[in-house]
């Protein structure tokens, strides 16, 4: 029982975020508007939402198997409570009005609380050792790479706005957006980390940053569309993700249609 409610609790922070990463990529001015808010940035509304539909996917997985992947429900706990630390300092910055604090509070408060009465009411789904695959070595390596990338870039649109904002060299026009893409980089770098931990164990996860590229691909169709940027940075953006993807494809081949026996329990 406990476990079909953890299930379902993930299935609906999962399906919460996909829905909140449609309506903040089609309209903008909707998603801010319910938090007092105004469409300051029009690109970066549109790239926020597609790390959250990573983030969804993510949970998606998790709801799959509870009890196997639990370390995931505390990475969404931590993203819960990053939200409620953002909110709060956006609100003494008079960023959003008081309401919105206190809908955004009790809302991630709720589900956060759920989630760790839940995922500690279950046993971990404990694994015998298994020693590490040589063909795994770079796929672990390129996780923690990329993962450990996507943490910098955490921090990079939260703590230190600025460097990112040269790093990119984007002016910075929206620091509210700008810090909730932080926010799901974050769970993307720390799922990459988690599954480099144990690749057997969480290899479905390795399709979170394979996504997140795929649909940063897609997405430069659209910002071309739109007029924000040219076919010559589409090119290289497209470069440099088709080149991720290729990268954890290659690294993935010995795995890809294979069917794995059920794992054996520790005793």
């Amino acid at each position: 029982m406990q476990i079909a409610l953890l299930r379902g609790a993930l299935a609906f922070v999962a399906l919460a975020e996909l829905a909140w990463s449609f309506l903040y990529y089609f309209r903008p001015d909707l998603a801010l508007g319910a938090l007092g808010r105004t469409v300051m940035d029009p690109v970066m509304a549109r790239q926020y939402p597609l790390y959250l539909a990573s983030a969804a996917i993510a949970y998606a997985l998790a709801a799959s198997d509870p009890q196997r992947y639990r370390s995931v429900v505390w990475i969404c706990v931590v993203q819960r409570g990053v939200e409620i630390a953002a909110a709060a300092i956006d609100w003494s910055a008079h960023a959003i009005a008081t309401s919105s604090l206190i809908r955004v509070v009790l809302i991630e408060s709720v589900v956060a609380l759920a989630l760790v009465i839940l995922v500690r009411g279950i046993g971990a789904n404990v694994e015998r050792p298994v020693a590490l695959d040589p063909r795994d070595r770079g796929l672990v390596r390129m996780l923690r790479g990329f993962g450990s990338l996507e943490v910098f870039w955490f921090f990079a649109s939260t703590i230190f706005v600025q460097l990112g904002s040269r790093l990119l060299g984007w002016k910075l026009q929206d620091p509210y957006t700008t810090q909730q893409q932080g926010i799901g980089l974050l769970v993307i770098g720390l799922v990459c980390l988690l599954a480099a931990s144990n690749v057997s164990r969480y290899r479905l996860f390795v399709a979170v940053p394979v996504a997140s590229q795929l649909i940063g691909i897609a997405n430069a169709f659209n910002e071309i569309r739109l007029g924000s940027i040219g076919w010559n940075a589409a090119a290289v953006q497209w470069t440099i993700e088709s080149a991720i993807v290729g990268g954890f494809i290659y690294f993935m081949r010995h795995r890809i249609g294979v069917v794995e026996a059920a794992p054996a329990l520790a005793e």
